[in-house]
């Protein structure tokens, strides 16, 4: 027989303690979640340093040859490996052709239809040879975030 006014050992529920341990818990997940980088810089950072070493090959591959190479945007999203200002059939690295296609959300806002090319000692060249004098800036974007690549000039550093 039971006795009235005491509850059963199963018939527990939650103690202040335990809920205000699982309100803990959830806090500590929002926070760690809501602070995490932003998907947009994080896929805007990756292809920027896609592009930024296929720019480095065009100016390696130039500097092992007596013409100029390069990387032509022909749109806002795509770029191709360029070898005395035509399609070069080199692959870029990476890449199972000449061409890297951007993805869907990032796209080139500056530099559109330009070719960047280098000569033989990698100092950044226009489609005649000769030297560029002022820097050069490609720009990538993702929604509302953008970054750009600088092509220095004169040395053809790339930062």
């Amino acid at each position: 027989m039971e006795c009235l006014g005491k509850a059963h050992p199963r018939n527990r529920g939650f103690t202040i303690i335990e809920m205000v341990m699982v309100l803990i818990i959830l806090a500590v997940v929002v926070v760690v979640v809501s602070s995490r980088p932003e998907a947009d810089r994080t896929e805007l950072a990756v292809q920027m340093e896609i592009l930024k070493s296929h720019l480095r090959y065009a100016q390696l591959k130039a500097m092992n040859d007596e013409v100029p190479w390069g990387i032509h945007v022909p749109n806002s999203g795509s770029y191709v490996l360029y070898e005395n200002n035509v399609q070069t059939s080199f692959l870029l690295p990476g890449e199972r052709t000449q061409t890297h296609t951007l993805p869907a959300t990032i796209t080139v806002t500056a530099g559109v239809g330009k070719t960047y090319n280098f000569n033989h000692m990698g100092i950044p060249v226009d489609s005649g040879g000769t030297e560029i004098p002022t820097e050069q800036t490609i720009t990538l974007s993702r929604g509302t975030a953008s970054e750009n690549i600088t092509i220095v000039n004169n040395t053809g550093f790339i930062p």
